[in-house]
């Protein structure tokens, strides 16, 4: 009997983005891996610390970078958001330890005046990120959440301006792979 063999699976951009970032920004001793069963629905990346046997499961969401409004912008209020949405199943029954936003947000060289795309991500701990929902989001009728994740680069913060604001700084960047590095040490 023959088998026939085919390409099921591949990382999607998002999670390289996001792979090349956690490869630079964990320990060494901590190594990013893919599942490669098809079948394993909510879990995109794992981070495992191979000495200690400790593993993370992580779920990777990306999003195109959004040029702001003009009434989004004062001086204050520098980069952009993402747009993110998803429905209850996604958030209520995941089964990846943490969420991973990455936000690509275009940044302003002081120097030259030019502009460019960076990528930015919001590690959350998924069981953080459903006390969040219940208390800030509303749901639509369809069951579906609507996410907009600002990323203020200067000011390092992070924040959801659909429904009811909160911030997300805890886990923007450095602080969030601090998370991550913590979890698996």
């Amino acid at each position: 009997m023959s088998v026939a063999y085919k390409n099921f699976w591949s990382l999607n951009t998002d999670e390289a983005v996001v792979a090349g970032i956690l490869r630079n920004g964990t320990n060494k001793q901590v190594e990013v891996f893919m599942p490669l069963n098809a079948q394993m629905k909510g879990v995109d990346l794992l981070l495992m610390n191979i000495k200690k046997r400790k593993s993370v499961t992580l779920q990777i969401k990306g999003s195109r970078a959004y040029e702001p409004r003009k009434s989004e912008i004062d001086k204050n209020v520098h980069g952009s958001a993402g747009w993110f949405y998803f429905s209850h199943d996604v958030i209520y029954k995941a089964t990846a330890d943490y969420f991973i936003f990455l936000v690509y947000v275009i940044e302003q060289s002081p120097k030259t005046g030019r502009r460019a795309f960076y990528p930015h991500i919001v590690a959350i701990p998924t069981k953080k990120l459903q006390s969040l929902v219940r208390l800030y989001k509303k749901e639509g009728a369809t069951k579906m959440y609507n996410f907009f994740l600002w990323v203020n680069y200067k000011k390092k913060e992070a924040f959801d301006f659909r429904d009811k604001k909160y911030f997300l700084s805890a886990y923007l960047d450095k602080k969030g792979l601090d998370l991550l590095n913590k979890e698996v040490a």
